[in-house]
């Protein structure tokens, strides 16, 4: 699909992140009311561990793509539109530096889009 953002991904306990790059063919970047980058989420994280341990090489038919399909649901963001991510660049990573070691949170909301930018 033509418009892909380039994508790098900085939440390294997930299970589609392969080098900072995403194993997945698309992302889904969740915040339908944020009005700032930390009230998103990814909706596709899974933490990476042992019982996602089949799931990744289940993923493994999937190539890590610099450019990958991102949904996005954050209708106050300069970049989406139509429920679909428009920026060239996107960064998806952890909402603070403390849970980038926090390897049990299997919540999306400990991730969020860093590219997200408020409508005026």
């Amino acid at each position: 699909m033509n418009n892909m953002p380039k994508l790098q991904c900085k939440v390294n306990q997930c299970a589609h992140n392969a080098d900072g790059l995403c194993a997945k063919n698309y992302i889904d970047v969740d915040g339908p009311e944020s009005h700032n980058k930390k009230e998103t989420s990814c909706k596709s994280y899974l933490l990476k561990d042992v019982d996602t341990y089949n799931y990744e090489f289940a993923e493994m038919g999937n190539n890590p793509s610099l450019q990958t399909e991102v949904y996005c649901d954050a209708i106050n963001c300069v970049y989406e539109k139509g429920q679909r991510c428009y920026a060239d660049r996107i960064e998806i990573a952890n909402v603070d530096s403390e849970q980038s070691t926090n390897k049990q949170s299997r919540k999306p909301e400990t991730t969020h889009c860093k590219t997200f930018e408020p409508r005026d």
